[in-house]
């Protein structure tokens, strides 16, 4: 595992080296040539969008004749319209719901049912469930897939609702996978635009290194990443592309982010959402992922395009510096403290910087640790736009801190259980995870609310951290009676007796560092027992902390 750290912290800061060879894989003439076949199944109108069921070939593989099923929706009567194909999150079956909203913006909008069991299309392979290679690629259930969506941009071309000039791609988590995919195979593509999703994923992703999977060898992530990875064709591909994302996406490990936005050739964006997994809030809905087909397909304003950020000496001080064409409203800096690894539940720090002249300053704070840092500015839109990640280390620019970390709460977007913290909970949910959301109380200590434990063992959702930095865990719990319950930290563990009134529970731990991170938390009570708990915090350990 140490090795894959290196090997991730060394693709963060080395300039880029190998850049795709030829087309081994995907013959895009070829496979692109055979007939359509094109069938409409259905249509309706509903005020005033076009909706049809639509059918094509894809492929005839061996005895399998591999059909699409897809929606399609326009506006009535229209011609010659921008279009682009949605990629569901986790590759979902088609809906109009995916087709329709793009559709009243515009667009002439494809959504397919990949050819996966149980789904409208035929093929029946089992895309969605890893990262599998085989023996030969042009078996493994991802080449299909891919292969589907040319026949996909084939049939968008086909149709005189569609200017074959402006078609792009978009799609969340695992349609995001597959929209950097096809931006690199498919020159017939305009831009492309990822909710999550990305490449470069040899360099860590949870299909081979979460919990209790198999660790890929580094000869099996040299030949994925030469064959099936997404981001392996991106140097050779000016399409326009941009991710949108969460700095502790544990799907898609933002070193493999960070990978794919450095070897894409052409225009390029990138969002970065400090402390999120797999989801975003809510003021950063779908409409940005639309609004970059709108610059590239429509040529609407382009997005404020950001500077690299730089950090230098100033007078005793860290000052983080960058800039930007276009126009914006604000400005903050992103810093994680630590080194490489532990990508998942790594805390991250946001400084409000200051604009003058289209240039944002802020200060920041010097600790014993490397950091990565992250400049961005925000349009009046609310559109994000991140500067690459840096690693800047104090020591090395001349100034020394007896901190090893800043001060924070590695439980802060959720502890105290007041509104914004359960939203923060909820969007996560809602975006296919399973975090604790939890009933409440108004009998808090803290705030207006507390979490009532209400089932006997309580997983608590993630805790973010600085691997190898002693924390402290703690919190306030009370019982309508007089009761015994249990923190577990990892392998760490402590009964505590929690009364009527409010009590403080702590325990420390030091997170390991791992390519993920994470620490597996559980608070279990007695049945039949009313527990309360509020003010849950970690933070690392120092002398006004204890």
């Amino acid at each position: 595992m140490a090795k894959h750290l290196v090997a991730s912290l060394l693709l963060l800061v080395l300039p880029l080296v190998g850049l795709a060879a030829e087309e081994t894989v995907f013959d895009v003439p070829a496979l692109t040539e055979t007939p359509l076949n094109p069938k409409t199944l259905k249509v309706v109108e509903r005020e005033g969008i076009v909706t049809e069921e639509v059918r094509f070939h894809s492929e005839t593989d061996g005895d399998k004749d591999v059909e699409i099923f897809a929606y399609f929706s326009y506006p009535k009567d229209g011609r010659k319209l921008p279009a682009f194909i949605w990629n569901p999150g986790g590759l979902g079956q088609a809906s109009p719901g995916f087709t329709e909203p793009p559709a009243r913006r515009g667009y002439a909008v494809l959504c397919i049912d990949f050819p996966q069991p149980g789904y409208r299309s035929t093929g029946d392979y089992p895309i969605n469930t890893g990262l599998e290679l085989g023996a030969d690629p042009k078996q493994a259930p991802i080449y299909h897939g891919a292969v589907a969506l040319l026949k996909a941009v084939s049939y968008l071309t086909s149709r005189a609702e569609v200017d074959s000039e402006r078609v792009g791609m978009a799609g969340s988590s695992w349609g995001g996978f597959f929209t950097t995919l096809m931006i690199g195979i498919d020159p017939r593509l305009k831009a492309g635009s990822c909710l999550y999703g990305t490449g470069s994923l040899q360099l860590g992703n949870i299909w081979w290194d979460g919990p209790q999977r198999p660790n890929k060898s580094p000869d099996e992530r040299e030949r994925w990443r030469q064959t099936l990875d997404p981001a392996w064709r991106l140097p050779i591909k000016n399409t326009p592309i941009a991710w949108f994302t969460g700095t502790n996406d544990k799907f898609y490990l933002l070193p493999a982010v960070m990978k794919s936005y450095e070897m894409a050739a052409g225009a390029k964006h990138l969002c970065l959402l400090p402390n999120w997994d797999h989801a975003l809030p809510s003021e950063y809905p779908d409409e940005q992922v639309y609004a970059w087909l709108d610059v590239h397909l429509r040529g609407q304003t382009p997005f404020p395009k950001v500077s690299p950020v730089s950090v230098a000496d100033v007078s005793g001080r860290l000052m983080a510096t960058w800039r930007y064409e276009g126009e914006a409203v604000a400005a903050d800096l992103i810093a994680s403290y630590g080194d490489a690894g532990n990508w998942q539940a790594r805390y991250w720090h946001t400084f409000k910087a200051t604009i003058v002249d289209h240039h944002c300053r802020v200060e920041l704070p010097a600790a014993a640790l490397p950091c990565f840092v992250s400049g961005a500015v925000v349009a009046a839109n609310g559109i994000r736009s991140s500067t690459p990640l840096l690693r800047v280390d104090s020591s090395a620019l001349g100034i020394t801190s007896a901190e090893s970390v800043p001060d924070f709460d590695g439980c802060s977007e959720w502890g105290g259980f007041e509104e914004s913290q359960m939203a923060y909970l909820v969007r996560h949910n809602r975006s296919g995870q399973t975090r604790w959301t939890p009933p409440l109380s108004s009998d808090a200590k803290e705030g207006q609310y507390a979490a009532i434990l209400d089932v006997p063992r309580v997983v608590l959702p993630p805790i973010l951290s600085v691997a190898t930095v002693p924390h402290r865990f703690s919190c306030l719990m009370k019982a309508d009676k007089p009761v015994r319950i249990g923190v577990q930290l990892d392998a760490e563990q402590q009964e505590f007796e929690i009364g009527s009134e409010w009590t403080e529970v702590a325990m420390n731990l030091t997170p390991a560092n791992t390519l993920m991170g994470g620490i597996a938390a559980t608070i279990t009570s007695p049945p039949g027992a009313t527990v309360l708990v509020d003010a849950i915090r970690f933070r690392p350990i120092r002398p006004r902390n204890e």
